[in-house]
């Protein structure tokens, strides 16, 4: 096993991914696993962030290599530790180990494994139910994955009195616009002026922000080039190792 660690890391495709997020939870989780698979679901159409869990995909390789590819290819890594699952503990171990940022999720009154005090590499957020879970989720995804946190960069770079919206409101149709390529897998100018409420002038200056960002790159001729994300990127549907 240690080898096939070695290994992967020396693989380009298991490069980080600024919107790809390693979700971890156990098999029996807390919740109902239909709870997590519906709000997970969720986010992923609201936010421009793929949230991986092992039981996303089918492999005929190893189970530890597919959880390991998927590590390797986070930007920010989630565990919920509540019961004490030793797989997820093992997985934040291995987390830790690749230096990836960690968070831990608790459900309020699940005993802790980590103890009174939390270890400095992991803060936990707790949750009570399939709804605050969401918006635990969506409170870390907004402040530390690195997806969302260029759409707010990018909106106070943007931001000017020639154009229609104040700066909260363009990093929402920010995050609308990657959005938008998540899901579809491309956009273009003529689609992300409609999104700015026809504002050429902000549409050009929003694909060049993302583009500049390493967001979006261009593809086809300049006059009907499609936008899709650059190769730092995903969309809502990438596995690590396929079928």
């Amino acid at each position: 096993m240690a080898q096939m660690f070695k290994e992967e890391k020396g693989f380009p495709d298991n490069t980080p991914r600024k919107n790809f997020v390693f979700l971890a939870y156990p098999f029996n989780p807390p919740l109902p696993l239909d709870d997590y698979r519906a709000l997970t679901a969720e986010l992923q159409r609201e936010i421009p962030v793929r949230l991986w869990y092992f039981l996303d995909e089918l492999t005929t390789d190893e189970l530890m290599r597919k959880v390991w590819r998927a590590i390797l290819r986070s930007d920010l890594s989630a565990f919920d530790i509540s019961g004490g699952n030793p797989n997820v503990a093992f997985e934040l171990g291995l987390a830790v180990a690749a230096e990836k940022p960690c968070i831990s999720l608790l459900r309020t009154g699940s005993a802790n494994p980590l103890g009174g005090a939390d270890l400095g590499y992991s803060e936990r957020a707790e949750y009570t139910s399939r709804e605050t879970l969401k918006a635990v989720l969506l409170r870390i995804l907004t402040s530390k994955s690195s997806a969302m946190r260029t759409a707010n960069r990018l909106s106070y770079q943007l931001i000017s009195d020639a154009f229609p919206f104040d700066r909260a409101e363009l990093e929402k149709r920010l995050i609308q616009i990657m959005t938008t390529v998540f899901l579809n897998k491309r956009t273009t100018r003529s689609a992300v002026r409609k999104q700015l409420e026809n504002n050429d002038a902000l549409a050009g200056a929003v694909l060049n922000g993302l583009r500049a960002e390493g967001v979006l790159q261009p593809e086809g001729s300049r006059r009907h080039a499609r936008w899709v994300f650059s190769p730092g990127w995903c969309y809502h549907d990438h596995e690590v190792t396929g079928v």
